[in-house]
């Protein structure tokens, strides 16, 4: 079986590890390896793909160029995947959809997403996570100010990038069925307490409460899935030391 995984970042490499590691073929599709969603013609450059993920992401905030962004990518891979009967797996977050979150861009282009994706895709699956576990250093790569971190309050029930990639790797050799799967870690806690188990001290991390609704539902916990979704991986404290 050959996968063509589209993303290049963590969780393209981390899919692409898991089904290499079940004997199938995995090739990254993404800006660094010359290929551009948004522009390329990908029917024809993954039309050899058995399946392809699409597990694109940028850190966008402005819900204009989010939705246009993630419906672009949805709509350009939905061809590609009906062009050649290849299946469609589209990674996307738990939750994303719900009405208290739409004032946040990222979500709402999300939600856009797997709309589009249902639309326009015959054969979909669609694999929600809660926010990964190295989203505390993302976070802190991406809001840092000089010595200082700024660490949106938020109470969440955070995975492994690991073993949401396994899932998708089990959806792609039908080793899982279904139209939707949704996963989350084993723990409930705050994106303060990852940050702060983090090993890297040379940034000091700083609390900000977002003012907005979306703000507030993150803090309440809006993000913490329901009671029926499946855990995966490992605790928080048992994947810290695998930083190195």
């Amino acid at each position: 079986m050959h996968t063509a995984v589209v993303g290049g970042g963590l969780s393209g490499r981390a899919i692409q590890h898991a089904l290499t590691r079940r004997g199938g073929t995995a090739e990254l599709f993404s800006r660094s390896t010359g290929f551009d969603v948004l522009r390329d013609d990908a029917a024809r450059r993954l039309g050899h793909a058995e399946v392809i993920v699409e597990a694109t992401g940028r850190f966008i905030i402005g819900r204009r160029s989010a939705m246009d962004f993630f419906t672009r990518s949805t709509r350009a891979i939905a061809t590609a995947a009906r062009a050649s009967g290849a299946r469609h797996i589209l990674l996307s977050i738990v939750n994303c959809d719900l009405p208290e979150v739409q004032g946040y861009g990222y979500f709402a282009a999300k939600a856009a997403q797997e709309r589009v994706a249902r639309q326009e895709s015959e054969n979909l699956t669609v694999v929600r996570s809660t926010q990964w576990f190295e989203f505390a250093g993302q976070n802190v790569d991406r809001m840092r100010f000089g010595p200082f971190a700024f660490v949106p309050t938020m109470t969440i029930k955070p995975v492994a990038l690991d073993a949401v990639a396994d899932v998708i790797a089990e959806c792609a050799t039908r080793d899982r069925s279904g139209a939707t799967q949704e996963v989350a870690g084993p723990e409930v806690t705050t994106l303060w307490e990852l940050t702060k188990q983090l090993p890297d001290k040379r940034v000091t991390p700083v609390p900000l409460s977002i003012p907005t609704r979306y703000g507030r539902a993150f803090r309440s916990g809006v993000l913490i899935p329901a009671d029926q979704v499946e855990m995966v991986g490992p605790a928080y404290s048992a994947w810290l030391p695998t930083l190195g």
